[in-house]
């Protein structure tokens, strides 16, 4: 059955223009997220990445895993330590956000230990609200100050309840955004904020 349409439809049907709201362009150099852990997560988290124009690297020191044709939305898989690692990928900046996955001390600590003292915009590891306790006490010992251990994003991500890694992913990446334009990444219905940001740094 068609619908009955007014005559203010059948004009815009007719000649309306294939708009719809207006977005910045493409940033030309794009964002980087190095992502220490060859694990499921990082192939999602490299795929949502990329749907927003960014540059992800997976970087883990065990060859068996990191393997590039495992991670196909990757720039680049290296099969190195994280010193090594960012040393090859120029190391890190303000326009780099870096996430550590492995739950693995032997790994993670060190990542985290660099970006904590970089001008990486974000820094977030996953793991329980126990784990992250213990990270901290560690990363303490180990001589990261208390203002450096505030930049931690741990447990990583916005709480949107998914279970399946894509949404992990997806709660992951969306908590990088909102870092990345100094939002805090709540519902756009509660908050006072303008809905786009228009400064990058």
């Amino acid at each position: 059955m068609s619908q009955r349409l007014t005559s203010e439809q059948r004009e815009w049907e007719a000649s309306s223009e294939a708009h719809g709201p207006k977005f910045a362009a493409p940033e030309a150099e794009p964002v980087r997220l190095i992502i220490f852990g060859a694990v499921p997560l990082s192939v999602e988290l490299c795929r949502a990445a990329r749907t927003i124009g960014w540059t992800p690297y997976v970087v883990d020191p065990r060859e068996r895993f990191a393997q590039a044709e495992c991670f196909p939305d990757a720039e680049r898989v290296l099969a190195a330590w994280p010193v090594e690692a960012l040393d090859e990928l120029g190391g890190l900046d303000a326009r780099t956000a870096v996430a550590a996955l492995t739950h693995a001390p032997e790994l993670d600590d060190e990542a985290l230990t660099l970006a904590l003292r970089s001008p990486a915009f974000y820094v977030g590891a996953m793991g329980s609200r126990r784990t992250q306790g213990r990270r901290r006490e560690r990363l303490l010992a180990n001589g990261v100050s208390e203002a450096e251990l505030n930049r931690l994003c741990g447990p990583a991500g916005l709480d949107l309840g998914g279970s399946t890694a894509g949404e992990a992913a997806l709660a992951i990446l969306g908590e990088v955004v909102a870092a990345r334009h100094d939002r805090s990444g709540g519902r756009l219905t509660m908050s006072a904020n303008a809905i786009h940001s228009s400064e990058r740094p």
